[in-house]
């Protein structure tokens, strides 16, 4: 009987080198994204209140339950004077504020967006320089 060159035990170590590098390359290739999450209308509403000081800075956190809606309203600064307003994540006991903006009272959110993660969350209000007298403020936060 010819004899091909290879033996029973090659041949079985040839296969399983085959399969080998098969199952090697198939685990490289790119993972597949898991899909966003959409986002959600904010429903749940958390009011702060608080006195400002001159050159002073106040933090409030609060938690996002689920990727959505984002608005932060100051609807009170009395006596009446323009302050910042920050949104961001906490730090200690800080607001590291990733948006923030120079505003007075109203009935209209002064930062909006969405939050993209649930986690931890902050405002913040503070002097811009402006204030000669503490102010007392109040701030609506409507999350998801």
């Amino acid at each position: 009987m010819p004899h091909s060159g290879y033996d029973l035990r090659t041949m079985k170590r040839i296969l399983a080198a085959v399969l080998g590098l098969s199952l090697l390359t198939a685990g490289c290739g790119d993972p597949i994204a898991p899909a966003a999450p959409t986002p959600v209308a904010p429903t749940i509403s958390e009011t702060f209140s608080g006195t400002l000081l001159v050159q002073g800075v106040n933090s409030h956190t609060f938690s996002v339950q689920q990727v959505g809606g984002l608005k932060v309203d100051i609807t009170s600064v009395d006596p009446g004077a323009a302050v910042g307003l920050g949104i961001g994540t906490p730090s200690g006991i800080s607001c590291v504020a990733t948006t923030t903006t120079t505003t007075v009272a109203g009935s209209a959110a002064q930062l909006s967006g969405t939050a993209t993660i649930a986690g931890p969350f902050c405002i913040s209000v503070y002097d811009i320089g402006g204030l000669v007298e503490p102010v007392t403020y109040t701030v609506t936060v409507l999350h998801s």
